[in-house]
């Protein structure tokens, strides 16, 4: 299982493409890969803490995920 996280948490380094509170994802399961990309608003603080909540619980509905688990 893996789990990786990149982004801009502020408060500089944003763009108009990537602009302050952008966050990728990746999970790896099993075998299964998922990515996406989230954006967050909110000072660092409130987007670093945003990221964690939203990278673990994506994590708890992958394992739960029937496609997850070997056969």
């Amino acid at each position: 299982m893996a789990l990786a996280v990149t982004g801009v948490a502020g408060p500089s380094g944003g763009s108009a493409e990537k602009p302050v509170g952008t966050v990728w994802f990746g999970w790896a399961l099993n075998g299964r890969v998922v990515s996406e990309m989230q954006r967050f608003a909110g000072d660092r603080a409130a987007v670093r803490q945003a990221t964690v909540n939203h990278s673990l619980q994506r994590l708890i509905e992958l394992l739960q995920s029937p496609s997850t688990h070997d056969a």
